[in-house]
């Protein structure tokens, strides 16, 4: 027999972080009632809160002292604060290595996996243990599609044929994939020259959609780990993210309300397409439908971005001028980046006084009391947009 228990830096770590946070919370639980203040009314809150985290730091603590996992002879045994379970070494069908650990999977209906987490002092000695016992899941699914691929015959003429389409099939999604990236690193972050750089990121999707056609049946769109499908998922995204954060920065929709047609369509044609005429997906379990709608979600934040760029940066028309006052200034910063807005006095058809993201330059430029410039435009779409500038 052999036991595995949290390794020694992580058990402090949880130890220590536990301590901290349950003296921490221990002390917003006695506040309201030393104060017959503000904080005293927030008692409601603070009470069940400090009680709820200095239960679950103190489970916590109680898990890292009990979690082990043990290999006998005959079975292996997961141990845990809430449960112990078993599996017989004849039960195990076999294992899959997920994120954070290797889930141990039961032949016999009704058992329940084994969790082993990669936290555990020797994981990487319990990973080799069954690597050399028992199949890699994940793999063999692999292996399974592939062979359903390559039995195929409405993929290619032979075995030999069908072989070399996949083969072809997977140079060309990670090239795709790897394009894309570059792209979208090129748009969100030195879009220069600007109209080549967002068209590249507009066009890739279109040439995804061209690349599914082409090796229809040979790719998805989702990209698992046991999945022996080539996958363009990378090609739909990132361009995608891309031109939603190039649509949010550079320009201001004035009103929204003739945007979200046009991108309801071409969210709507580019899923259809994806969907019923590529064969992107397969729907045989409930992820699959769930892939689905966060492909949907990002069709629509590039048709966004189509549909802005489009309207905005292909107007012809002059621009109407009007002036406003800064009234205050704001930014938000998170840890990736910082937001920057000016609330300004109403100007021309905005009759209300309104908040407007702007540039860092700008921000910096203007003082409270300041006159900016506004340059309205009707858009190309009739879309309407403004530019605010201090010249």
């Amino acid at each position: 027999m052999k036991e595995y228990k949290l390794s020694k830096g992580w058990t402090i770590f949880m130890y220590v972080a536990a301590t901290v946070m349950i003296a921490l919370f221990g002390w917003l639980l006695v506040i309201p009632f030393q104060d017959s203040g503000a904080q005293a009314k927030l008692g409601w809150f603070l009470v069940p809160l400090s009680l709820v985290m200095i239960a679950v730091m103190v489970g916590g603590m109680w898990d890292a002292y009990k979690r082990r996992f043990i290999i006998q002879a005959d079975r292996l045994t997961s141990v845990g604060i809430f449960s112990t379970r078993e599996l017989r070494l004849e039960e195990i069908k076999g294992y899959r290595v997920k994120d954070k650990y290797i889930a141990v999977e039961p032949s016999v209906p009704g058992k329940k996996q084994l969790r082993v987490s990669e936290y555990l002092g020797g994981y990487h000695e319990i990973q080799s243990w069954l690597s050399e016992r028992y199949a890699d899941l994940d793999a063999v699914a692999v292996q399974e599609q592939e062979q359903v691929m390559l039995e195929d015959e409405r993929l290619g003429v032979t075995k030999e044929e069908r072989a070399a389409k996949l083969l072809k099939a997977r140079k060309v999604c990670t090239t795709l994939n790897l394009v894309s990236a570059a792209v979208a690193l090129w748009v969100m972050f030195f879009p220069a020259p600007y109209s080549l750089s967002v068209v590249l990121a507009i066009a890739l999707p279109v040439v995804g959609l061209a690349v599914l056609r082409l090796y229809r049946g040979f790719i998805w769109i989702d990209d698992r780990k046991s999945s022996g499908y080539p996958s363009l998922g990378l090609t739909f995204i990132l361009p995608a993210v891309a031109l939603v954060l190039r649509a949010l920065l550079d320009y201001d929709i004035f009103d929204h309300s003739h945007l979200w047609k046009p991108a309801g369509i071409v969210a709507a044609v580019f899923l259809v397409l994806l969907l019923f005429k590529q064969g992107a997906f397969f729907f045989k379990r409930a992820s699959d439908y769930w892939s689905a709608v966060v492909v949907g979600l990002f069709l629509l934040g590039y048709s966004y971005g189509v549909v802005v760029h489009i309207n905005c940066y292909y107007d012809p028309a002059s621009p109407q001028h009007f002036t406003a006052e800064v009234l205050a200034k704001r930014k938000s910063s998170s840890k990736r980046s910082t937001s920057y807005y000016l609330h300004l006095s109403a100007w021309g058809p905005q009759n209300t006084d309104e908040e407007s993201s702007v540039g860092r330059d700008l921000y910096q430029r203007v003082e409270e009391g300041d006159t900016v410039h506004i340059y309205f435009r009707p858009g190309k779409l009739a879309i309407p947009w403004f530019v605010v500038s201090d010249r």
